[in-house]
């Protein structure tokens, strides 16, 4: 099924709109900020988020989870489901500040690195247990992860630390990092995301509340997570309904969903 942004192309951002994004978020990885701060950017423009182990069937309902907890002992910045027609990924994505450092003295890893590194490497011992793993893509990730929710389920993991300028063109460097990726972990440098930004689509970012998904993007995307989830269990905020509103004007005479209006005067407010 076809999104509004595919049919409907004057819905999605032009390349012109992303531009002054990607000299913003530039600005920002050049100079020394807290990690909230390149998460709180990332959360209000997605398409800066990597996207890695993306199978055919794309972003899953075009939603990334932000600050989803692992159990009661950890916690995501960002989590997105893609699927094929045989199985699932689940990709967890852990940021670093671009400060943070790859090596020290002697192509040593810096202990920023090894921290990161760590905390990922929590983040697989808590899934290799099958109690755990399933607790977390059946039930936590279960109201979006529909249809073909019976396959299985593979945990990805990708690692956002650093620049890349602290190890390119160094071939000691560069090895001992890509001796610390895994069929399962990818490493990124804050350059990759400032370069794929302009391969990715936009997406909702939202989060978990209990059995509710609150979507907490204040803009209308695409239809998809509405069409195949409907009602039930989703949540909007009040701009995001008016624009979603605003978005169907716009391509009422054309729109192949007649049932859209009636289904948003059914979803949930987040302050309901």
């Amino acid at each position: 099924m076809a999104k509004f942004s595919e049919e409907y192309p004057e819905l999605r951002m032009s390349e012109a709109s992303l531009a002054p994004l990607v000299s913003e978020f530039s600005k920002l990885v050049n100079e020394e900020h807290g990690e909230q701060t390149y998460q709180a950017f990332l959360e209000a423009h997605p398409q800066f988020i990597p996207r890695l182990f993306i199978q055919n069937h794309g972003l899953h309902h075009d939603l990334i989870f932000s600050k989803l907890s692992i159990g009661s002992e950890y916690k995501t910045e960002f989590c997105y489901l893609a699927k094929s027609s045989c199985d699932w990924n689940c990709v967890l994505i852990e940021i670093e500040k671009p400060s943070s450092k790859y090596f020290k003295a002697k192509n040593e890893f810096h202990a920023d690195f090894n921290h990161a590194l760590g905390q990922i490497e929590r983040w697989r011992m808590w899934f290799e247990s099958s109690e755990n793993r399933n607790y977390f893509t059946n039930e936590i990730l279960g109201p979006v992860r529909y249809p073909l929710d019976g396959n299985p389920c593979y945990i990805k993991y990708v690692l956002v630390h650093g620049r890349r300028s602290e190890y390119e063109g160094n071939n000691v460097r560069m090895g001992l990092r890509r001796t610390q990726k895994r069929d399962d972990v990818m490493i990124l440098s804050y350059d990759s995301l400032i370069e794929g930004a302009k391969n990715n689509d936009d997406a909702y970012i939202c989060s978990k509340k209990n059995e509710f998904v609150d979507i907490i993007s204040k803009h209308f995307v695409t239809d998809s997570a509405f069409i195949w989830l409907g009602a039930r269990g989703l949540r909007v905020n009040r701009e995001l309904r008016e624009d979603f509103e605003n978005a169907i004007k716009k391509v009422k005479s054309r729109c192949v969903y007649p049932k859209m209006e009636d289904l948003l005067k059914r979803l949930t407010s987040i302050s309901d």
